[in-house]
């Protein structure tokens, strides 16, 4: 889809993650589509061979029509500032 995004943060716990980007009021979920609500990891990750470091630190952001460039820029700084403070706790 071109309006979704699946990065990993090699390193980094996705649940802890999720939490920290959603108390920054960064909107995003775990793995991919078609694992969600899944405790297990997303079958499609897997299949692609990833390692579990990558697939277990994998968050999906989802982009609407009503997202600006400046939401964009503005979440991207949010998730910077997320993931260098949990690096570095």
């Amino acid at each position: 889809l071109p309006n979704t995004l699946n990065m990993s943060f090699p390193g980094l716990d996705g649940e802890a993650l999720l939490i920290a980007l959603d108390l920054a009021g960064v909107c995003c979920s775990l793995g991919t589509t078609c694992a969600s609500g899944a405790a297990e990891p997303a079958p499609i990750l897997v299949a692609m061979g990833l390692e579990p470091d990558l697939y277990r630190s994998a968050v999906r952001f989802t982009l609407s029509f009503l997202n600006t460039f400046d939401d964009v820029d503005e979440a991207s700084r949010r998730i910077a500032s997320v993931v260098s403070r949990l690096r570095n706790s």
